[in-house]
């Protein structure tokens, strides 16, 4: 539970007005100590630390005093933290500061942010595993998403494809890769919720200053550029959208690699049983297919923001260049011309009278302005549609594949036969005495290996053995291995129940 590995006060550092101020310094702490380093730092390096902090943000401290210079401090190994002089600065506002620092170092103790630990007569300062993540999540939050994230549809697609070569050694991944599409279904949302922020920001703006700021600082700078320029252009889902599907039908067809993988999460622990193990290969296959199938519509809505946003820009700037002295720019030839006429009086000191308009009427009529008439598209003439003859080559290709295929494809029938030539009627064989001359004794006892260990109890569960159970039942023999040229694994017991015969049946190409 949450609030099982937390502090029951740990959020109310947030609460006061020195939030921000107590936001730089976990962050300040985490980064210092705690986050990649195995530095056991001892309680003067920490309040050294709170104390340098609290120096370069003295703004953020809620008590109304002005920023001023502070001492520097150092520490020494074992001993306590002591000042070291400098010229301009403050001896008053650096005893306060120093309070400061120790008032922020009570804090976080007794908010369980920091801990004491003391190992024989050193005291060091940790901090616990939940503080660490919740700093974690700080740390995550202020340097963005882009850089952590911008290439999660690569990694997804190259598990997938790791996947596919080799399913039992690299079981793992796709796990992992149920995990990375679920991130990048979040990093979308997070993407499109900052375009919502911006956009209700640059709406609420009561300036042109304001608008303009929040468009290139928020939209451009920190998120167009790197958040969305990241799935935009080398991480753009759409790249590898395709590959992605086909890997995904390759291994849900493949009941071999499904059981593979199922075997291996089980043998990790990630599942209790064969079965759950299974349901679990299943359900990560639908997490990454789901994502991908739902990021058509993320996508249309941050393409909608964002031309909101420029429509916003554009409109902003237009109404911009009409305010100001703009209307005096185009009335100045106006006001020239009629300074001209005002100079020119008669002998009584008479202004001069005019008649009719100072400039010319203008136009706005032209025709190229003017619709172009419409014209009727013209009829489709029908014609034969020839097609290319059939390429020798590419045919002979294709019967080679379609002959690969089905030689990698065990059909239930093979096993059958496979098994009927090795076990006696009524008799039992152990697996590792079964002899292997081809690769189709390979590739079938393969087969009824993976079969044999994703059955149920009922020895049932698969198309193999469902056609097996009638005739000939199995037993996993924990003390054996199958040890030859071919496999290394571990061994099984097949037990025959009947005499029956599978009849030789060439199947129709």
């Amino acid at each position: 539970m949450l609030f099982g590995q937390l502090h029951s006060d740990i959020f109310a550092l947030f609460a006061g007005s020195n939030r921000f101020l107590y936001e730089r310094v976990l962050i300040g702490l985490y980064e210092g100590f705690y986050r990649s380093d195995l530095h056991f730092p001892t309680q003067g390096e920490v309040v050294q630390l709170i104390y340098t902090l609290l120096g370069d943000n003295a703004e953020l401290w809620r008590e109304d005093e002005s920023p001023v210079v502070l001492d520097k401090l150092a520490a020494r190994p074992g001993r306590r933290v002591r000042r070291r002089k400098l010229e301009a600065a403050d001896a008053q506002a650096t005893s306060a500061a120093m309070m400061r620092a120790r008032h922020i170092y009570n804090r976080l103790q007794a908010t369980g942010w920091i801990e004491e630990s003391r190992y024989g007569l050193k005291v060091t300062v940790d901090m616990p595993a939940g503080a660490m993540r919740l700093a974690e999540f700080l740390c995550s939050l202020r340097e963005g998403l882009s850089d952590q994230l911008g290439g999660l549809v690569i990694q997804v697609k190259n598990e997938l494809e790791a996947l596919q070569r080799n399913a039992r050694e690299n079981a793992p991944v796709l796990h992992k890769a149920a995990r990375d599409a679920a991130s990048f279904g979040r990093y979308l949302r997070s993407v499109l919720s900052a375009l919502r922020d911006i956009d209700k920001r640059v709406v609420e703006s009561d300036s042109v200053g304001r608008r303009l700021r929040h468009y290139f600082e928020d939209f451009v700078e920190k998120l167009l550029l790197q958040d969305y320029a990241a799935i935009s252009t080398t991480s753009h889902p759409y790249r590898f959208r395709h590959r992605i599907f086909t890997a995904l039908d390759a291994i849900e067809d493949s009941i071999a690699d499904v059981a593979a993988i199922a075997e291996a999460y089980h043998e990790a622990r990630l599942a209790p049983d064969p079965s759950a193990a299974r349901d679990l290969v299943y359900d990560d296959l639908h997490k990454v297919r789901r994502v991908f199938d739902q990021i058509e519509e993320a996508f249309e809505r941050i393409q909608q923001h964002r031309s909101r946003l420029e429509t916003r820009l554009r409109n902003t700037v237009r109404y911009a260049g009409r305010r100001g002295n703009s209307f005096l720019q185009r009335s100045e030839p106006m006001l020239l011309q009629l300074d001209r006429l005002l100079a020119r009086t008669d002998e009584q000191g008479m202004a001069p009278s005019m008649s009719g308009l100072l400039e010319p009427r203008r136009s706005y009529w032209s025709p190229a302005l003017l619709a172009r008439p419409r014209t009727y598209r013209s009829t489709v003439s029908g014609g034969l549609l020839v097609l290319p003859p059939p390429d020798p080559l590419r045919e002979w290709r294709k019967r080679l594949d379609r002959d690969y295929l089905a030689r990698l494809a065990v059909t239930p029938e093979q096993v059958s036969r496979f098994l009927e030539r090795r076990v006696a009627p009524f008799g039992s064989g152990e697996a590792s005495r079964f002899a292997i001359e081809t690769v189709d004794d390979f590739l079938t006892l393969e087969a009824l290996r993976l079969s044999v260990l994703a059955a149920d109890a009922d020895g049932r569960g698969n198309a193999i053995a469902n056609h097996l159970a009638p005739h000939f039942r199995f037993s996993v023999d924990t003390g054996s291995t199958i040890d030859n040229d071919w496999l290394h694994c571990a061994g099984f017991t097949v037990s025959r129940i009947g005499d029956a015969v599978t009849p030789e049946i060439q199947d129709a190409q």
